[in-house]
């Protein structure tokens, strides 16, 4: 059984390393979910005949990637 005043062996996080893994985290939960969608918003106005412009499609998937970011950190901030 370990307590909390054991000293672990290994190397520990540097303040920078973090920030490296919270910007990547950031990057996949704002990147899928808006390419996701984006495909979606695509495929959809294709099949019913009337495919948005890819400027269109462009805006959509910034928009909902910058929203997820912001979110995103709101939520890293806090922790």
């Amino acid at each position: 059984m370990r307590l909390a005043t054991d000293v672990t062996t290994g190397t520990a996080f540097q303040a920078g390393d973090e920030a490296t893994h919270q910007f990547a985290g950031m990057l996949i939960i704002s990147l899928f979910p808006a390419l996701f969608w984006t495909a979606l918003l695509a495929a959809g106005g294709a099949a019913v005949g009337h495919a948005p412009s890819a400027m269109t499609l462009m805006t959509v998937g910034t928009a909902i990637a910058a929203f997820l970011a912001a979110v995103t950190h709101a939520l890293f901030a806090t922790s």
